[in-house]
Order: C-alpha cells, then sequence, then structure tokens
C-alpha cells in the first residue's frame, strides 16, 4: 500500500467533501454524503478562466450572445476595409482616368461624346406675301419664308404646295420644286422668293383682292435634304403644276370666280353697252368640245381671264341674263367700247388681227330678240 498510498496514509490525489470525507479527485459529489465537491457556479456571461472540469459545457444564452457580438465585429470591420478601399481608389485617380469628368469644362474629357443629331423639321415653312401682281408670266407672288420650327430649316421638297387667298376667296395654287435650289431659312433672316403661279393656276387677279392675301405652305412629303453650296439659288421659281386651293376644289373656285365676274360686271355693261354693238371675241361653256377636249368651268374661266389681261375693256356676260342670245348659260365675252353700227365693232375685230370666226359685233340687249343681232365678218 506503501506505493499507492502517502505518509499520511491517504490516497494520492484525493479530495475532501464540505464535510471531511475524502473522495477520489474526479468525482463531483461525495460518495459517503452527496455534498458537492470542488464544484464553483459562474454566471452566464462571465468568461473567466476555466475552473473545474465541467466548464466546457458553456451556458447557451452566453454562447449565442458571444456570436452575435462577433458577428456585428466581423460586419463592421469588412464595411470599414471597403469604404478606406474605395475612398483610396478614387483619391488615386486622375480626371482624365473618366470620360464623364472634365478637366476644363465639367461636360467631359478623353474621347468625345457624340453630338446629339440634327433635327429635322417636318412642319412647312411660314409665309407671308410682300406684294402681289399680274405678269406677262402669270400671277407673281413676292414671299418671305419662315422656319416652320425652332431654329433653321431648309426647303428642298420637290412638290411644295402652296397657295393663296384672300380670306376664304381662293387666288392660286400650285406646286413649286425646290430640289434643284433648296433654300435655307432662319428666324431672324427668313428666305425671300418669287413666286410665279402661270395662266390656269390662279383664278382671281389682283384687282379681285381687296388686301394682303395670306400664303399656306403644304408639305407631303419627309425631307432630309440640305442646302447645296453647288447648286445655284435661284430668287424667282414657276410653279410646276396646278394644286388644289385652299378652301375648295379647283371647278367650285372656278364657279365662284365666273359667278363674281358677272355679277361685278352687269352694272356697267346695261349702262354703257346695253343696245348697242359691241366685239364679241368669245363663247364657251362646260361640257363645249373643243380640238377634242372637253372643256370644265376652269378653263371657261381661264380663257376668259386671258382675254381680260390683254383688253382692259373686256368684260363677262352671260347668255342667260340678255335677250339677244339664243342659249341661255353660255359665258361670253366682250370687248368695249360699245358702238351704235356693226360695222364699227367688226372693224375693230380687224385692227386686232383677230380671224373672221374669233371676233364679229354682236348687239346686246334685254328688249329684243336675238334675230338679226349678230354681224359676221367677211
Amino acid at each position: 500500500m506503501t506505493d499507492a498510498w502517502g505518509q499520511s496514509g491517504e490516497l494520492a490525489g484525493t479530495v475532501l467533501c464540505s464535510q471531511g470525507h475524502m473522495n477520489s479527485p474526479n468525482y463531483r459529489f461525495c460518495s459517503h454524503c452527496g455534498s458537492p465537491i470542488g464544484l464553483v457556479p459562474f454566471p452566464a456571461d462571465d468568461d473567466g478562466p476555466d475552473d473545474g472540469p465541467d466548464d466546457d459545457v458553456p451556458d447557451e444564452p452566453a454562447q449565442k450572445t458571444r456570436k452575435i457580438a462577433l458577428a456585428v465585429g466581423i460586419i463592421a470591420a469588412v464595411v470599414v476595409l471597403v469604404a478606406g478601399g474605395t475612398t483610396a481608389y478614387l483619391l488615386a485617380k486622375t480626371p482624365t482616368e473618366d470620360p464623364a469628368v472634365g478637366t476644363d469644362t465639367g461636360f467631359g474629357s478623353g474621347a468625345p461624346s457624340a453630338a446629339p443629331a440634327a433635327m429635322v423639321c417636318n412642319e412647312p415653312p411660314i409665309l407671308e406675301a410682300e406684294s402681289l401682281e399680274k405678269t406677262v408670266d402669270g400671277l407673281t407672288v413676292s414671299a418671305l419664308f419662315y422656319p416652320g420650327c425652332p431654329g433653321s430649316d431648309v426647303e428642298a421638297g420637290k412638290a411644295l404646295r402652296v397657295t393663296v387667298a384672300d380670306g376664304q376667296r381662293d387666288i392660286a395654287a400650285g406646286e413649286f420644286d425646290f430640289s434643284g435650289s433648296p433654300m435655307e431659312m432662319k428666324p431672324n433672316a427668313p428666305a425671300r422668293r418669287t413666286l410665279v403661279f402661270p395662266d390656269g393656276m390662279y383664278w382671281r387677279t389682283p384687282d379681285m383682292v381687296g388686301g394682303q392675301p395670306q400664303l399656306v405652305a403644304h408639305r407631303d412629303e419627309r425631307r432630309t435634304a440640305t442646302p447645296d453650296a453647288g447648286k445655284s439659288v435661284v430668287d424667282r421659281v414657276v410653279a410646276a403644276a396646278v394644286a388644289e386651293p385652299e378652301h375648295g376644289s379647283i371647278v367650285g373656285v372656278a364657279k365662284a370666280v365666273l359667278g363674281e365676274l358677272r355679277d361685278a360686271d352687269l352694272p356697267l355693261l346695261r349702262s354703257a353697252a346695253a343696245n348697242r354693238w359691241v366685239p364679241q371675241v368669245s363663247s364657251k361653256r362646260a361640257g363645249l368640245v373643243v380640238g377634242g377636249r372637253t372643256l370644265t368651268d376652269a378653263d371657261v374661266l381661264r380663257d376668259h381671264l386671258d382675254f381680260r389681261e390683254r383688253f382692259s375693256g373686256a368684260r363677262l356676260v352671260y347668255s342667260g341674263q340678255w335677250s339677244t342670245f339664243n342659249d341661255d348659260d353660255w359665258w361670253v365675252t366682250i370687248v368695249g367700247p360699245a358702238w351704235f353700227y356693226p360695222d364699227d365693232a367688226n372693224r375693230w375685230c380687224d385692227q386686232q388681227d383677230f380671224g373672221v370666226d374669233d371676233c364679229f359685233a354682236k348687239f346686246v340687249s334685254d328688249l329684243f330678240g336675238p334675230e338679226r343681232t349678230t354681224v359676221y365678218r367677211k
């Protein structure tokens, strides 16, 4: 027993309980009285040194608290590291490394950004009439062209429709080709062009217009043309084709103008030509076939306006208002002055070099019948 016991006779490495009983050092409770041996209670949140063989089993709430604290600490450390690295990177960059930051203007340096595409104005130009006159080429309008959109614009269409009107009364309409000579317009520097409407493209003459006419342009196509320095700039543009008027149809406008001329000329004819002989130079109506072509009211009006422009004394007679005509639906053009004898009227026709059948003496009256009221030339 001496190699297992010490001099005190106690087993080596033994411990005493609180009642003085001897026990093995690995006992937690006394084998004699059950008292605890060597156990010291620890607080749940105490992280002190290991005090016993059972300290390797941590208290559950304390363990959770320590884990949460550890996680928060790790996250905070990561945030600090990321923020610090980003700040260091931005401070280290030069301005030229970022194309969005400019060194001088603040709008970027390095590779220039693409310039915005120029806006194509699809609105027609705004026109203003400066003058309206009748020339040998037709009805002539001097017009100012303003861009229809903010900023500058270019007119280069092949068929720009331009209408001229006096209020609701149409004057002219035609299609103009600007493709061969594009026209640049600026808000503060409008372009000026002389527009010519040849015969058949106008229905009223300047003497029938009360004030400044209104011009309206219409675009029927999208345009992308720009001024070409190689193309000549012309100041005078002649309409290539007749166009629909602003407020009606071509035939409708022609009928209206024929009525206006008839009503305007009637009082003068009653006072100056009634019961006298006058040269008759034309007699036409819609539906009449001339040279294989069927006439319209627009053709009748054009024919009369031609004589009205050649002779200041030309007047329009509607046969239905006089008793010396066989039919009541003819538009007759006569030329003054009136004469007492038919030979004087025919002599005037000779002097103007009219063909025999194109000019002759006609007696105008609302008192007599048509018999013996026409004297042809020989």
